[in-house]
């Protein structure tokens, strides 16, 4: 490479430096903020708002190989994801049946609200694996746990309280039906 060529990789190499550590800089200081901001909200707000923000919920699954996987490895992989994926449909049915007003589940609210409800299972898919057994070959069992004071931030974030609930606004007009 010539001076004038490696002079210009330097001085690019130097200034994507001091861009990514000023977006860094100013990236962290605004994360902080935020963080503050809900540590400061979270505690009075979902918890004292939901009276069961506080708990966790638990569920099971048990998971099975599909017959197509022949190797032993795959087909215990396979149904250990079978079983987490069977543990989270137990979560998302138990918190479905969470009370968020008198006449209102978490179910209905999802039904309801699907900003609600894809909030809700994204967070369903971080749950914790608390444990893990592989009962037999190709048969695996789990159970895992998550903790539902982020799903009361969720809904408090949807503007969502016991007192009350945002309306579904009605249609105003009828859509014609499929004969």
């Amino acid at each position: 490479m010539s001076g004038g060529a490696s002079r210009a990789v330097v001085r690019a190499c130097v200034w994507l430096f001091v861009v990514g550590w000023a977006l860094w800089l100013f990236g962290c200081s605004g994360l902080r903020q935020t963080q503050k901001a809900r540590a400061g909200s979270a505690g009075d707000g979902a918890e004292s708002v939901f009276t069961w923000a506080g708990e966790f919920v638990e569920a099971d699954g048990r998971g099975i190989a599909p017959a197509e996987v022949t190797t032993e490895p795959q087909r215990s992989l396979a149904a250990k994801q079978a079983a987490k994926t069977a543990a989270i449909a137990g979560l998302k049915h138990r918190v479905s049946r969470l009370t968020v007003t008198g006449s209102q589940t978490l179910g209905s609210i999802m039904a309801l609200n699907l900003s609600v409800k894809r909030a809700v299972e994204k967070y369903l898919q971080t749950a914790e694996v608390v444990h893990e057994q592989e009962i037999e070959p190709g048969i695996w069992e789990v159970r895992m746990r998550a903790p539902l004071a982020p799903i009361a931030r969720i809904l408090l974030d949807h503007k969502i309280t016991p007192e009350s609930v945002p309306t579904v606004p009605v249609a105003d007009r009828k859509f014609p039906r499929d004969s």
